[in-house]
This record gives C-alpha cells, sequence and structure tokens, in this order.
C-alpha cells in the first residue's frame, strides 16, 4: 500500500514537505500544490523554487498541473521533464467555484465527451516521451450519479492511478464521502485506484484497506498536518508524541521563514497553519485566539507559548469513515 501528501494550495509546498520527511519519512510521494499550466511552459519565482530538485532532495515529488488547454499542459510536462519529474498528476478535482468556472479542476468533469477530447489531444502529444500521467478527480460536478460516464472515458486511457475524493464538485469538502459509489468505482474501474478523502486517523487507513482491498494507495492531506505522525501508525509505528509534533512546527516556521521575505507575510503564513496544527490540542482556545490576532512574531511567540501551556496535547478523533 501507497501512502501520499495531498496537496493543498499554499500549504504543502517544500518548506513543509521538507520538515514532514525529515522527522516522519513513511510517506511514499508528495503531491505540489497545483501549477497552472502556461503557453510558455516555464517558470520562475515560487513555482521554480517549489519543483526545484534541489529543494525536494530525499523525497518523492509529483507535480500536480491545472490546465485545458493540451498543449499548455503538454508544455508544462515538458518543462518538468526537463527537470527531471517522471510522473505528472492532472487535477480534476479542484472545486473552488473561480476555477470551474474557468472550466479547470473539477469543471473539466462537466463535459465528458469534451473531457475525452482533451485526453486524446494530450496523450497524442505525448507519444514520444515517458512521462507517467495520472489524475486526481472528483466523482462528478453535480451528482454523484456521474461516476460512470466519468470511468468509461478514463479507462480509455493509459494513465498510472487514478486518485479519487468521492465528493461531487458542488460537495466541496462537506457532508460525508461516498463510499458506496467508490466502492462501485473499484469494480469498474480498469486503472490502479487511490483513495482520498477524509481521512484522519490510524483507524481510517486500516478500515479502507480492509474494505477496498483493490486500490493501491492512499492520499491524505489535511489529517497529515494534525497528525504528522498518520502514516507511521498506519505502517504499526508508534503513535505521535508531543515533542516531536512541537519539533515539527518549529522546522515548518524555520524553513518558511527562509523562503518568505517581511516580517508581515511571514506571520500570515504562521496563521495560517494553525487551523491545522490546533487541532492536536484541547484547551487552548484562548491562546490560539491570541495566535491569531498577533500583530508581530514578538506577539505570536508569546501567544503560541500560551497555547501550549493552557492546553493538552491530544491527537484528535476523526468521525470515522464508514458506508
Amino acid at each position: 500500500m501507497k501512502y501520499y501528501f495531498a496537496p493543498l494550495e499554499s500549504i504543502t509546498g517544500y518548506p513543509l514537505r521538507n520538515a514532514h520527511r525529515a522527522l516522519f519519512p513513511e510517506t511514499d510521494a508528495y503531491f505540489s500544490p497545483f501549477i497552472s499550466s502556461n503557453e510558455e511552459g516555464h517558470y520562475t519565482g515560487r513555482i521554480e523554487r517549489d519543483c526545484a530538485v534541489e529543494n525536494n532532495n530525499g523525497l518523492v515529488l509529483i507535480p500536480q498541473i491545472m490546465g485545458n488547454r493540451p498543449e499548455f499542459v503538454h508544455a508544462t510536462m515538458k518543462y518538468m521533464e526537463s527537470l527531471g519529474y517522471q510522473e505528472c498528476n492532472l487535477n480534476l478535482g479542484c472545486p473552488s467555484g473561480t476555477v470551474v468556472a474557468k472550466g479547470k479542476g473539477s469543471g473539466m468533469l462537466r463535459i465528458p465527451l469534451l473531457l475525452e477530447d482533451f485526453f486524446q489531444e494530450l496523450f497524442s502529444l505525448l507519444k514520444d516521451s515517458k512521462m507517467r500521467v495520472s489524475i486526481k478527480t472528483r466523482i462528478g460536478l453535480n451528482t454523484d450519479g456521474e461516476w460512470e460516464e466519468l470511468f468509461a472515458v478514463f479507462n480509455h486511457f493509459p494513465f498510472s492511478e487514478i486518485i479519487v475524493h468521492p465528493r461531487t464538485q458542488k460537495q466541496y469538502y462537506s457532508g460525508r464521502v461516498n463510499l458506496h459509489c467508490f466502492q462501485n468505482i473499484c469494480k469498474y474501474s480498469k486503472l490502479p485506484l487511490v483513495y482520498n478523502g477524509d481521512v484522519e486517523t490510524r483507524e481510517d487507513i486500516l478500515f479502507l484497506q480492509e474494505q477496498f482491498p483493490e486500490i493501491q494507495g492512499i492520499m491524505c492531506g489535511r489529517g497529515l498536518l494534525s497528525n504528522p505522525a498518520l502514516f507511521r501508525e498506519a505502517r504499526g509505528g508508534k503513535a505521535l508524541q508531543e515533542g516531536e509534533f512541537k519539533e515539527f512546527l518549529r522546522l515548518v516556521e524555520e524553513n518558511f521563514a527562509k523562503e518568505i521575505q517581511g516580517e508581515r507575510n511571514i506571520l500570515a503564513k504562521y496563521k495560517e497553519f494553525w487551523s491545522y496544527f490546533a487541532k492536536s490540542y484541547q484547551g487552548g482556545e484562548k491562546g490560539l485566539k491570541e495566535v491569531r490576532k498577533a500583530k508581530n512574531l514578538a506577539e505570536y511567540k508569546a501567544a503560541k507559548y500560551r497555547f501550549f501551556a493552557e492546553s493538552h496535547f491530544q491527537v484528535r478523533e476523526g468521525l470515522g469513515l464508514c458506508f
């Protein structure tokens, strides 16, 4: 069974990936936050740094690409191939209204015939390339009844694997994932499958492995931010300890401070993580409020110490995956 760290926009860049890999090396691959394909097919600045091989030393990174123009997506894949990457992932799952309105992300699921044309042209452009292509998708745009037509399209192409988040675009991240639908997909798909969605505990992972022995992997994002040792626990290792969690937080802060310029920007980035990190504690509401209100790094540091002093470390229990 393979375990993947899901991409989260602006969160799971190389500073966090390297911190996680250093302390919790049980992850098989990390997926980059989506890269919008462009006509030029090359990148500078943040994306260039995030994908630079030297910034991802010792971990497996799979760049995720978003786009609905096959020639642009192909150009981006060629760029990634020039950096040494052998696999790219296509984003068909982002539920953002802005993204969907542009016909990207899960907006590409709207018309399966157009999606098939997109894949046909993309694979034609890739005919002389050794690049493997995987996709991350939802089960439909509006209803879960759309999955069968979509997978009929997917089955026609040589994807290395399909990562399935069993919600529709309209659900965003609300409501329970549709495990009955995923079960049907397991029977119908001719391609290797990876499960993604609401994986928060070791028990969730063991449940998925037992219920869906056909899958070749499990992807987790938010659950790994609140419990970065989740995959270690799933492999039979020890539970997350408070000391190593604090060390993880310290490394994340240190790494992002090297990447981001300006105290205000660094502080904004630190605050962004706390909605995830705080889930591993109970009783630190006042300290967390001060973290979010901090106006400078000195106030942030004081608020963080108050949070740790007043709260109790307890790895969050999920709602539990079930049919």
